[in-house]
């Protein structure tokens, strides 16, 4: 009887062995290829954004420094503001100070006007004055004093010294004065 073997041989189990390498292995280099170009692609957008990032840091740079130039301009004029100010400050003290002691100067002089008598020293402090000076009578003293009171420039008018004595074969009183300026 003839036998008849359907069933595959040797042969045919290795071709079919074959055949599944070869698509395991076309498989795996497209997974690979595939895995490559994704890689690219996203390596790509990954240059695209770092480029992107770049510029814009370009430009905040450029920004910054136009910005520092400005903050720089601000300060600069701050400071010569300050200096104006202060200078400002000190002319008007100046000038508060330089009218200061001529008035003093002018009532005082006009409170001399008729009378005997000059002065030797004048010394102003602030609001402060001291004066010393010279007289051929008390009378004159005495007058020169009410004079001084009469002018309502000053305040606290205090007679802190008088006393007679002789210059060159003359009688003379010596005096001193002490009294505020009017705020």
């Amino acid at each position: 009887m003839i036998r008849i073997n359907l069933l595959p041989g040797p042969r045919a189990k290795a071709i079919k062995q074959q055949m599944d390498v070869r698509a395991e292995l076309a498989g795996g280099l497209g997974l690979v290829a595939l895995t490559i170009v994704v890689c690219m692609f996203y390596s790509g957008v990954l240059d695209h954004e770092i480029e992107s990032m770049q510029l814009d840091k370009q430009g905040k740079e450029k920004q910054l420094v136009v910005l520092q130039e400005q903050v720089k301009q601000v300060e600069d004029f701050e400071k010569r503001k300050k200096l104006l100010e202060e200078k400002n400050r000190i002319i008007e003290q100046l000038e508060k100070s330089r009218a200061g002691p001529v008035r003093v100067l002018d009532h005082v002089s006009q409170s001399l006007d008729p009378l005997k008598l000059w002065l030797v020293r004048l010394n102003v402090r602030g609001n402060d004055v001291e004066l010393e000076g010279r007289a051929m009578s008390n009378d004159d003293v005495v007058e020169f004093v009410n004079n001084l009171r009469r002018t309502n420039f000053f305040t606290n008018i205090l007679l802190a010294e008088s006393r007679a004595g002789t210059e060159q074969k003359f009688n003379l009183y010596q005096f001193k004065l002490n009294f505020s300026l009017k705020g």
